[in-house]
């Protein structure tokens, strides 16, 4: 029988996002001076288009996707389905705790995402699917399904390249699988990279990690990217840049994380940056923009979190698998950049634990 109350959740869900990119981003862009591409997708996409495509700065997924769309309205829109569509995912993630799909559909900073040219709502998608299937995988093909659907995670953004090795601790005799699944699917784009660099290793793409994560970690500036301090960091990296300047892509970003490694000569202070990007993480964006908002939101979200978890104890594994994910999305960004834009990929985890305080917890487990 059809769901009428999940139909409803998910055309409200597309509503709202329809809403906010053809009325609410219009009315906002010039307000509040926003840039719709400020990674630069669209010019990556029109090399794909040309057919020059030697980027390595942007893993492939979302820079094919733009291009695929044609216009940066039809990648919003598509942006709008798919968001949507991870509304469903989440209902299925939850045990169709419909709370949990609720929780997504009305996220306000999932729908603002949407009106950007920006990674992050499809990165969020896929790695809603990977979480369904890793979570549902019982035969081994499940757990190569579960591998090929990492890779495409990993060629969307190769922060969660290091995940599998978290996994093999929630089951040590089936990870190995999902392991090598992920590396076939990474391996053909691996070696295309060394093609085009000349011989560089480079798994998926630099996304510019070692800049963000020498800006992350600049003490003077306390790792903010915007503010007073975005001349210091700015003239910072400029320096570096002028000392090698016959360095690739590549080594100029392997150069910009031995930069930042450096900081940890003052551990005290490094850690001190770790906790604020832990917060800046989950309550602060780099514009700092309505800040009182941001926290109210994010505290409401993480306050449901939390009891949810503690109406669901102990633990089932499915539970400590996704906390797992979460935390380890968190600790990446904490030890490199982080704000507000980066947790939004976990925030579907986030809304199914919550759900959980909202409605009866189930009974139901699974045992790997």
């Amino acid at each position: 029988m059809p769901n009428h109350k999940l139909t409803a959740c998910l055309i409200v869900a597309l509503l709202l996002r329809l809403a906010f990119v053809f009325v609410g981003f219009p009315f906002l862009e010039q307000r509040w001076q926003l840039r719709q591409d400020g990674d630069g997708y669209g010019v990556i996409a029109q090399t794909i288009r040309d057919g020059h495509y030697d980027d390595v700065t942007r893993g492939p997924v979302y820079p094919a996707v733009v291009a695929a769309a044609g216009s940066s309205l039809t990648v919003k829109v598509l942006q709008a389905l798919l968001d949507t569509a991870t509304c469903l995912l989440i209902f299925w993630l939850s045990k169709r705790n419909l709370w949990a799909a609720w929780l997504w559909a009305v996220y306000p900073f999932a729908v603002w995402r949407v009106a950007f040219i920006n990674k992050e709502l499809v990165l969020t998608f896929l790695l809603s699917a990977y979480v369904c299937v890793q979570l549902r995988a019982v035969k081994s093909w499940q757990w190569v399904a579960a591998g090929v659907l990492l890779g495409i995670v990993n060629l969307c953004k190769p922060s969660f390249l290091l995940w599998p090795v978290v996994l093999m601790a929630f089951a040590p005799r089936r990870a190995w699988l999902t392991l090598t699944a992920t590396a076939i699917v990474i391996a053909p784009w691996a070696y295309r990279n060394w093609r085009v660099t000349g011989g560089e290793f480079l798994p998926v793409a630099t996304e510019r990690g070692g800049v963000t994560t020498f800006i992350g970690n600049y003490q003077p500036t306390l790792g903010l990217w915007e503010g007073r301090g975005k001349a210091m960091w700015m003239a910072a990296v400029d320096e570096i840049q002028r000392q090698h300047p016959s360095a690739s892509a590549v080594q100029l970003d392997r150069v910009f994380y031995r930069e930042a490694a450096k900081s940890w000569r003052n551990p005290v202070m490094a850690t001190s940056l770790v906790v604020r990007k832990c917060v800046r993480f989950w309550f602060l964006s780099a514009a700092r923009r309505e800040q009182l908002l941001s926290v109210a939101i994010q505290g409401g979200y993480l306050a449901l979190l939390g009891i949810g978890l503690w109406r669901t104890r102990p633990w089932c594994r499915e539970t400590k698998l996704m906390l797992a994910l979460i935390v380890y999305v968190m600790l990446v960004h904490a030890l490199s950049y982080a704000d507000l834009r980066f947790s939004l990929p976990i925030m579907p985890l986030v809304c199914v634990i919550a759900a959980r305080a909202l409605a009866r917890p189930s009974t139901a487990t699974r045992t790997w």
